[in-house]
């Protein structure tokens, strides 16, 4: 339990640093570094569920899109202010560094393991903003036609009452 806070709070060091580094405002930076802990948080107890790297990227990966396009609405900003910090603790470095060590040192059976890996993490990031930004893209074009809808019906109720 405290080892997971202490992932936590890194995970939201890392991205306030890295989202200083993107120049993201500062009035930004509190609510880019709770994404980036979000984000971990999500990493991790999808983790504890299911032991795998891709399915806890992927869940993780769309929980932070979620979260930063209800953000960039809140707060009226891109979406990607808070979208790529919020990836950074997801990001495969570890498992990208010892693919890399392995192709160096020739350990093939270390490269194909950690490469794999890799490329799981990396696509279950894609996969978890593609899924994210869909379900946004459904919710509000429902939110557009129900308030296309009511307008409709007030306009029809405001003619027939004239």
């Amino acid at each position: 339990m405290k080892e997971a806070v202490i992932q936590i709070l890194c995970a939201g060091l890392g991205t306030l640093g890295f989202a200083m580094f993107f120049h993201v405002r500062p009035c930004h930076l509190p609510v880019a570094a709770l994404g980036g802990s979000l984000a971990w948080l999500c990493y991790l107890l999808v983790w504890q569920v299911s032991a795998s790297p891709f399915l806890s990227s992927l869940v993780a990966s769309a929980a932070i899109c979620l979260w930063s396009e209800t953000l960039a609405r809140v707060r009226k900003a891109p979406a990607n202010v808070f979208l790529i910090p919020g990836i950074v603790p997801l990001l495969p470095g570890g498992a990208l560094f010892y693919a890399m060590s392995g192709v160096v040192n020739g350990d093939m059976e270390r490269f194909m393991a950690k490469g794999s890996e890799t490329l799981f993490v990396a696509v279950g990031i894609v996969g978890g903003i593609v899924i994210g930004s869909e379900i946004v893209r459904l919710v509000m074009s429902i939110l557009i036609r129900r308030k296309l809808a009511r307008e409709r019906a007030e306009a029809r109720q405001g003619g027939e009452n004239n």
